[in-house]
């Protein structure tokens, strides 16, 4: 996971109902971080790794699938040709 963090740390991912920054990783997810104070969102995680600049209350941490990511990575990449 650390491999696929390297890559993509900081890159914006936007979904329909929220947006979120790539901040982080665990044993078998990448990590988004989200401003809100919704209790929809993961605060709890086992062992994660999560960048200082989104250690912050006004952030909530979602899962996001590696899968999404090289999506919107190719999305961004074909628009900027």
């Amino acid at each position: 996971m650390e491999k696929v963090f390297n890559q993509f740390k900081n890159m914006l991912i936007v979904h329909p109902k929220y947006k979120g920054y790539v901040c982080g990783y665990n044993d078998s997810h990448i990590i988004l971080a989200i401003e809100s104070t919704s209790k929809d969102f993961f605060r709890k995680m086992h062992n994660p790794y999560i960048m200082e600049e989104y250690k912050d209350a006004k952030y909530r941490y979602a899962f996001e699938d590696e899968r999404e990511l090289i999506k919107q990575s190719v999305n961004e990449t074909s628009k900027s040709i």
